[in-house]
């Protein structure tokens, strides 16, 4: 019995200080440009410890009716995240493709990314890093500036 109440309570307090559950908010971005014949969606899953993101998850999604399109969006995103990585470590990424979207998988891991680095190469804003962590409203702010909308 004894167990039990120590159980219980374990698990009580466990609920109150939330523990062991990671917070995060959500941005979501939807494209549809027919001038270039893609449509883009997007959720960006920006988690935090107290107010300093941890990692951010993101699904993008490219559909179009044209592989050129499709070929492009592979290409470039593949580029691009290899480039991140090699930069400023932290980006963990999966591309997969078929003739109808290209869809990319990122999980970034500031807590292995050079956030210093990517200030100097102008790649985040100034005003987003505090004591060489990304906040998380200027996290919320750069989702905002492309698009965005956070909840």
């Amino acid at each position: 019995m004894k167990k039990l109440i120590k159980l219980f309570s374990i698990l009580v307090v466990l609920l109150i200080c939330g523990c062991g559950k990671e917070k995060y908010i959500t941005c979501t971005k939807n494209i549809n440009n027919t001038n270039e014949n893609y449509t883009l969606s997007a959720t960006y899953k920006i988690y935090y410890n107290k107010s300093y993101v941890t990692k951010i998850e993101k699904e993008e999604k490219y559909t179009s009716s044209d592989k050129t399109v499709l070929d492009y969006f592979k290409e470039y995103n593949e580029l691009n995240y290899g480039n991140l990585n090699d930069l400023y470590g932290g980006f963990d990424y999966k591309i997969d493709s078929n003739k109808e979207f290209v869809s990319i998988n990122t999980i970034i891991d500031l807590s292995v990314s050079d956030l210093k680095k990517m200030v100097n190469d102008g790649y985040l804003d100034k005003d987003y890093v505090v004591s060489n962590k990304f906040t998380t409203g200027g996290a919320k702010r750069y989702y905002e500036s492309i698009g965005a909308t956070c909840k």
